[in-house]
């Protein structure tokens, strides 16, 4: 059987139930699926169903466990200060080893760093394959590279989500969230997040039995606290590690946002059938399965009032909560499925390993 190897920097809880998935994806296709990483994200419980190596960087060590599993393609998922990336990519150029860089092409939140773009698209050269996270990164990738791009659209196992089946306001009141109709921030609180932007526009809006649920870990400005703390429709719940809870806060929600940087709410968010509102901040891959109108709203950042007048119409205007739900979960059924990502991945290996077939005859 031939092997995969991701060698990856820190595994984030999300990551392991697709690398689960990516497990048995590839053993129907022959392959086995390995991870090498430094470390796993504290706090959370892992069930890894894939076998995962964990060690810190060496270059001694790290080529002595790719000599050991003979991968036939090896994936980097690393930032460019991963400094074990340089020497291994380079050795495994040297050693006829198929490389895929799975990357969003350049930082998205800053797409113009000359010094960076030198170096993303040197990689961009090195690789044998490239999965981008949607099509929109496409643009990043220099035209004689472009014969190398896979799809891999980025998105969650939502196999592996708890199933959920009490209706809104029977999870409301299992949880004791007091509001009629529910705002929820889920993200890690830091600037990009834009957290000022909604406490502003929360403190504005003009619909009676609305409550704002904060979640996530991060620290507050003593501004961002003292709002909160004065304000009896605002709920901060922190970090919430247990799954389960955190799914069926999203699933009792009326409208998800994340005003800045989002990821991969909005995708978690239209799994459950709840529209998303965001603004157009320099954005992550994820934006691709938002359409504004259809399944959630994209404000104008630079006009004061936008972004509260759409999460405000949003809450108002039942009919239309209503048939953006049912856009978001036919967004996920269509273009978010983990099978959708997979394939990306599948189709780059399937590149190197003919092109690698092509060189050795």
């Amino acid at each position: 059987m031939k092997n995969i190897l991701l060698l990856s920097n820190k595994v984030f809880h999300y990551r392991v139930p697709i690398y689960n998935y990516f497990r048995q994806a590839f053993l129907k296709e022959g392959y086995d699926f390995r991870v090498l990483t430094n470390e796993f994200q504290d706090g959370f419980e892992h069930q890894a169903d894939f076998e995962c190596i964990v060690e810190q960087p060496s270059f001694a060590k790290y080529k002595s466990i790719v000599l050991e599993h003979n991968p036939s393609a090896v994936i980097f998922f690393m930032h460019l200060k991963d400094w074990i990336m340089w020497p291994m990519i380079h050795w495994l150029k040297r050693k006829h080893t198929p490389v895929i860089y799975w990357n969003h092409g350049v930082n998205l939140q800053d797409p113009e760093n000359i010094y960076k773009n030198i170096l993303y698209r040197y990689l961009h050269n090195l690789s044998d394959a490239i999965v981008l996270y949607s099509p929109n990164e496409t643009k990043y990738i220099k035209p004689e590279n472009r014969y190398k791009i896979s799809i891999g659209y980025n998105t969650l196992n939502f196999d592996a989500f708890p199933s959920i089946g009490k209706t809104k306001e029977g999870l409301k009141k299992e949880l004791n969230i007091p509001f009629k109709k529910v705002i929820l921030f889920p993200a890690r609180i830091n600037p990009a997040r834009k957290l000022d932007l909604l406490l502003e526009a929360f403190l504005d809006i003009d619909e009676p039995d609305v409550g704002l649920i904060i979640v996530g870990s991060g620290c507050l400005s003593n501004e961002q606290e003292s709002i909160i703390k004065q304000t009896p429709g605002i709920l901060y719940l922190g970090r919430v590690a247990d799954q389960v809870k955190f799914n069926k806060l999203v699933k009792l929600s009326d409208v998800v946002t994340i005003p800045g940087k989002s990821g991969l709410a909005i995708n978690q968010a239209f799994f459950w059938g709840v529209p998303y509102v965001t603004t157009n901040v320099r954005q992550s891959p994820e934006i691709w399965y938002l359409i504004d109108g259809y399944n959630g709203f994209l404000a104008d950042v630079n006009h004061k009032y936008d972004y509260k007048e759409k999460l405000e119409k949003i809450l108002k205007d039942d009919d239309l909560r209503a048939k953006m739900a049912k856009n978001a979960s036919l967004t996920v059924r269509e273009k978010a499925s983990i099978h959708g990502m997979f394939s990306g991945f599948y189709k780059a290996v399937r590149f190197v390993n003919r092109q690698s077939e092509k060189l050795k005859k």
